[in-house]
């Protein structure tokens, strides 16, 4: 479509309506923007959850309606159209890129669920109760905004992690709504994640995860890119990288020791591999992590 607006977080027209954008992580409160261009097509997933009002607006071609305690998840590739807010529509909405969602929350098997749930059917209906608890998350959110540190953003991804964890069990009992079947393509998918979360230490091979599936490694990184919008290696070291962060940051144990429970062949290539993906050593890593707790105690 030549009218199509592509919304992209980083726009300078969203910072016009946003409390809060960083190109990653966006909190607002109103949609009007919405109303003012014909056809939107979102590059970020939305979140939405209309406090007041009503609202209309067409996904996909598909018309939607929501009320107060609705709940709109809305991922990236939709096309929206004729969005159509009464006077007294009020809403908090929380918009986060996908690399963000990515980082902060990989893939998870209730995750993956709700992903094609919201592709079926983007609404859903909320009790009061739930509702409050969604305000809750977008005020504390909110504050924290508004008091600048060396360690807002590390408060705030850890914030977002336990709201995606608190809407995704609130949201599971709609789980038992008709999910369309997966693809085998999505069945293999899924297979090689839930493999991969189970995995201790994290194989960084594909290969060892494709023998595991009974497929080729090339069949798996296809997979991948088609269903999970990466390849196979990128995804693996997704996991990786969090195991790592999480050693560094928790345990006492030596870097040494934590490059072998990790299955690394020796500490030098531990090193290499962390500031590949940290931009930092593992000793100053560790540094970092405990001076931003400090920090945080104080």
């Amino acid at each position: 479509m030549d009218n199509t607006v592509k919304a992209k977080l980083e726009d300078s027209v969203l910072n016009d309506i946003t409390l809060y954008n960083n190109g990653s992580l966006a909190f607002f409160d109103h949609l009007n923007v919405l109303q003012t261009v014909d056809v939107v097509e979102t590059e970020f997933y939305a979140v939405v959850i209309v406090l007041a009002g009503r609202a209309g607006i067409t996904i996909n071609n598909v018309h939607y309606e929501a009320r107060a305690d609705d709940i709109f998840i809305c991922p990236p590739k939709n096309i929206l159209e004729n969005c159509m807010l009464s006077v007294d529509f009020r809403c908090h909405c929380i918009a986060m890129s996908p690399q963000y969602i990515m980082k902060i929350f990989p893939l998870t098997e209730n995750n993956w669920n709700l992903k094609f749930l919201f592709e079926k059917n983007p609404t859903a209906r909320l009790s009061p109760e739930e509702t409050a608890v969604f305000c809750q998350y977008y005020d504390l959110l909110c504050s924290k905004i508004h008091l600048p540190s060396t360690v807002q953003s590390r408060v705030i991804d850890t914030l977002m992690q336990a709201f995606v964890y608190d809407m995704e069990y609130i949201l599971s009992r709609v789980l038992q709504a008709d999910i369309r079947p997966f693809t085998s393509a999505e069945q293999l998918f899924k297979r090689f994640i839930d493999l991969l979360d189970s995995t201790s230490p994290k194989r960084r091979d594909v290969g060892y995860y494709a023998a595991r599936l009974n497929i080729t490694p090339k069949y798996l990184t296809a997979i991948c890119r088609e269903t999970g919008d990466a390849n196979a290696s990128t995804i693996i070291n997704r996991y990786i990288v969090r195991d790592i962060e999480t050693r560094l940051r928790h345990s006492s144990s030596t870097i040494k020791e934590i490059a072998n429970d990790l299955d690394f062949p020796n500490i030098s290539f531990f090193g290499k591999y962390v500031r590949k993906h940290f931009g930092l050593s593992p000793r100053q890593l560790r540094e970092k992590f405990r001076k931003e707790k400090q920090i945080m105690l104080t």
